[in-house]
């Protein structure tokens, strides 16, 4: 690792090395497979990006997160349905939900939820490696 990448950075990493080589032991290739053929289908991401940005309007990318590991818990009362219903409501053209569990409080839950309230494409935001 550089000496210059931030100690929270070492931390998320060597977290996520340890949980992806746990993840491996407890779900199968094929099983991880079957999942990815249940995902609903994309809901365009950059399409929508490009078509509101070619209508002339703000392109906001309106993220979901309920906690950081500087600021710690950002919204008590965090519910991410409404969150994602009101930033659809508001014109956001694509949401990005936090689900890393370690360090921001996230959970695959979270992204399923905001994916159920609204319409919108959605960024799946974790720290995503392969060990």
């Amino acid at each position: 690792m550089a000496r210059e990448t931030p100690d929270i950075l070492k931390k998320i990493l060597d977290y996520k090395i340890e949980y992806i080589e746990h993840t491996k032991r407890k779900i199968s290739p094929e099983e991880l497979k079957h999942r990815s053929d249940d995902c609903p289908p994309q809901r365009g991401f950059t399409n929508s990006l490009i078509e509101t940005i070619s209508n002339d309007k703000p392109a906001v990318i309106a993220e979901i997160k309920k906690a950081s590991p500087s600021k710690g818990i950002i919204c008590k009362n965090f519910n991410p349905d409404v969150i994602a219903k009101s930033y659809s409501e508001a014109g956001a053209c694509c949401l990005s939900v936090l689900t890393d569990v370690e360090f921001f409080n996230g959970s695959d839950d979270y992204l399923k939820r905001a994916h159920n309230a609204c319409k919108l494409p959605i960024l799946r935001k974790d720290f995503m490696i392969d060990a």
